[in-house]
């Protein structure tokens, strides 16, 4: 034995556990000492207690052990070894400790060795791992606060190796639950939609005195379709408050009323392999308003075709409204500073608060004309109710000016205002000497401050009453009031399907463990791909969900908080904001807030950046790429890559995954349409590897989704154990047959198979086919 290699051996041997050690006198070469004796396999060390020696290491091959009575009356054994005359003895303190050693030394050889080391080697290659039932018990206790019915599957897959060595068997767990967030959240957003819906409501009923008489019936065309949209609304509130069923929407049910808010067929799906690696994917149908139906396309198609100033549209209309109820805001705060300031200080201090608020009213005035011009006619719209209310009062009737001028003559009399008050404050600093002036000149720069808080509140006011009736006006226009308002009512139902799952994926990655990068928590990036057709009723699916992850990013951030309580079962979240900009509050169990990193408790809200992907697989995919289907799936699938790699390049990342949003690009470009499944793969993987969550869908979140999420499991179970091609298809087919996506088909349709007929399965690519026996035609889905 060479002596580095025995110096090895002996630096291992003193790192095995005590359960293999025994401390005894021994004898060898004449010389007695107390040592540390080690027998593992078929070497035995011995190395002194006492003093410093140089330890022996002993290969037993051959070797012979007997008994020895000693004077003593101590239990030792002699160790004789057949090429040499020396003899060690080992004395022990008790007859059964000898007994079970000298069996040990007598055993021990080389053949024996290599016996157990085939016996660990059959117990890695083919033993999966043993299941941790406290972790399996940890995950129930913990996750559902969120997620309930869990369904778990455990596969053994034996995987062949090379070199003769006997297959490997690998532990292949399934878990997926329901959110219960499905049914939750969508109802406090539909009790918040009908808050803003009413609020406006009402708001235009107390205009039907106070407008033109050829503008009323406009008014109550647009009344009309918001009391029949709030009556939608209703409906959908009374139901889902009621609702006792599964914390899921059945496929279905996907084109009911009462269920438009919510997402069809949720589901947290989760695969561990040998508890060592875990992915979790979020399952759903498609964020689309399907009871609405499709007849004027999707949402991005129908408000293309919209007829009505873009200005007026929903989102940029409410935009500009709140930002105009911030500036009067903005207003009273600053006349509440100069009532509460002015008289405090000396004249100095007077003069300084003059030229600050001086300068900030000039920038509330430059705010409102840049409002006021980006609105198509808006001029046009204030003239028509300035000269109704001018009528009015000159035919003896008791108005109340809502508008006392053009906006083009309140403007420029406002400005001419903050021109003289520009002029007044510089003058107030040459003439603080002379006391008899300075007063006058205070009390003349306050009344103008007064005066043109005043006016520019008045032209806020004219601002937002042009602003409304411009709304009713431009919705007439071309019969556009019943589009413009299904318009309204489908984004919020899209919206309403799209928080929710992305809520859940935010509780998953809180849960997980949030990303920190550059010492701040990452925003979460959220990879959604669809495999809808872009042809018939699917094309307007897919612009629906286009738009509906569109508006998610948007106009929706999301805050985590401590639950009210420490006994809380159920996440309910708190949903407030403005149809601009929408705040979903989380609530977290006292353990989990409190086991937030600090950059996460540090960062106020969460901003959830999505990347949508759409590639059609079935056969109308492929009557959709002969009418336009190729144009729509481009533009997703490019706009979806660069929010990739825009995402990977706003962090710090691992280099593998920013490569991985670049080959993404790539595979974009070469070829973003035309049932490319390259693209998939790709952007899960830059998912994966930029610490993000992926959603997977189809329009019921159920059949295509289903072989998607075995493919996305199968490239996990690839990377991890190493399969090639013919193993990672024997994988995946034993998956789609006998795990968790059949479970989810019967909890929809009351039957555990996939809803493919022959005709469709000639269309599908070879990795969307499922295996012989698991799918049928003539299935409701």
């Amino acid at each position: 034995m060479e002596e580095d290699n025995a110096h090895d051996i002996f630096k291992w041997f003193t790192s095995l556990s005590d359960s293999k050690k025994i401390i005894i006198p021994v004898t060898f070469r004449e010389e007695t000492y107390n040592a540390e004796l080690i027998l593992y396999g078929n070497i035995m060390s011995c190395a002194s207690t006492d003093d410093a020696k140089v330890p022996l290491i002993f290969v037993i091959e051959g070797a012979s052990v007997q008994r020895l009575d000693s004077e003593d009356s101590s239990f030792a054994c002699g160790v004789s070894f057949p090429d040499s005359d020396d003899v060690l003895v080992l004395r022990f303190g008790s007859e059964k400790t000898r007994e079970s050693w000298m069996i040990r030394i007598a055993t021990c050889s080389h053949q024996m060795v290599r016996a157990q080391l085939d016996e660990i080697a059959y117990k890695f290659y083919t033993m999966g791992t043993k299941q941790d039932s406290n972790t399996d018990c940890s995950y129930s206790k913990t996750r559902q606060f969120y997620l309930t019915n869990p369904y778990r599957v455990t596969h053994t897959f034996a995987i062949s190796q090379q070199n003769n060595l006997p297959s490997r068997r690998v532990a292949f767990e399934e878990i997926m639950s329901e959110s219960k967030l499905s049914l939750i959240l969508p109802l406090e957003l539909v009790k918040l939609y009908k808050k803003w819906i009413t609020e406006f409501s009402c708001l235009l009923e107390t205009r039907q005195h106070h407008w033109p008489a050829f503008a009323i019936p406009y008014l109550y065309d647009v009344l009309r379709e918001i009391r029949a949209n709030t009556e939608t609304l209703e409906q959908c509130y009374e139901f889902l408050e009621n609702y006792s069923g599964p914390s899921f929407r059945k496929s279905t049910e996907k084109h009911r009323v009462a269920f438009a808010p919510v997402p069809t067929n949720l589901h947290v799906h989760q695969s561990t392999i040998d508890n060592r690696v875990t992915r979790e994917v979020l399952s759903c149908g498609t964020t689309s308003a399907l009871p609405l139906r499709f007849q004027y396309g999707g949402l991005s198609r129908i408000s293309a075709s919209l007829e009505v100033d873009r200005m007026f549209h929903d989102l940029p209309f409410w935009s500009r409204r709140y930002f105009l109820f911030d500036i009067k805001k903005c207003i009273a705060q600053l006349n509440y500073r100069l009532d509460t300031e002015w008289g405090d200080g000396d004249f100095e201090k007077r003069a300084k608060l003059s030229a600050d608020l001086s300068s900030a009213i000039r920038s509330v005035f430059e705010r409102l004309k840049q409002i006021s011009e980006e609105i198509a006619e808006l001029d046009k719209y204030a003239e028509i109710l300035v000269n109704e209310e001018n009528r009015r009062a000159s035919s003896g009737q008791n108005v109340t000016r809502q508008i006392p001028d053009t906006l083009q003559n309140q403007m420029d009399t406002v400005d001419a205002m903050v021109m003289s008050l520009t002029t007044k404050v510089a003058v107030m600093d040459k003439i603080k000497e002379e006391e008899s002036k300075s007063e006058i000149y205070e009390k003349t720069v306050r009344d103008a401050i007064c005066l043109c808080f005043d006016m520019l509140l008045a032209m806020a006011d004219s601002v937002l009453e042009s602003q409304l009736f411009g709304l009713v006006v431009e919705t007439h226009k071309n019969s556009n009031s019943h589009l413009y308002f299904h318009v309204q009512l489908r984004s919020d139902f899209i919206l309403s399907q799209s928080i929710t799952i992305a809520a859940t994926a935010v509780l998953n990655t809180v849960y997980r463990g949030w990303p920190v990068a550059d010492g701040c928590a990452k925003d979460l990036l959220l990879t959604v791909f669809s495999f809808l057709s872009a042809y018939g009723d699917e094309r307007g699916m897919a612009e629906d969900a286009w738009e509906a992850w569109r508006q998610l990013e948007a106009r929706v951030v999301f805050t985590l908080i401590r639950a009210p309580s420490e006994v809380s079962r159920t996440c309910i979240p708190i949903v407030s904001g403005q149809r601009s900009r929408l705040n979903v509050s989380l609530p977290l169990p006292h353990e989990i807030y409190d086991a937030l990193p600090a950059e996460m408790l540090a960062q106020k809200s969460i901003v959830v950046r999505t990347a949508f992907f759409n590639i059609g697989v079935n056969y109308e995919a492929t009557l959709g790429q002969s009418f336009g289907g190729v144009i729509l799936e481009t533009g997703i699938n490019h706009e979806g890559a660069e929010k990739v790699l825009t995402y990977s390049n706003r962090y710090t990342v691992d280099p593998n995954a920013r490569e991985a949003a670049m080959e993404l690009v790539n595979v974009v470009a070469s070829e973003p349409s035309r049932k490319n499944l390259a693209i998939f793969e790709w952007a899960m993987l830059a998912c994966e590897l930029l610490e993000g969550h992926a959603v997977i869908c189809c329009k019921s979140g159920k059949d295509r989704t289903g072989m998607a999420v075995t493919i996305e499991q199968g490239r996990v179970f690839r990377e991890t154990c190493g399969l090639n091609a013919a193993q990672l298809q024997e994988v995946i087919a034993s998956l789609r047959r006998d795990g968790a996506r059949r479970e989810n088909c019967r909890k929809n349709v009351g039957k555990g198979v996939y809803s493919f007929s022959p005709f469709q399965m000639h269309f599908l690519p070879k990795p969307f086919r499922p295996p012989s026996g698991t799918y049928a035609q003539g299935i409701a889905s």
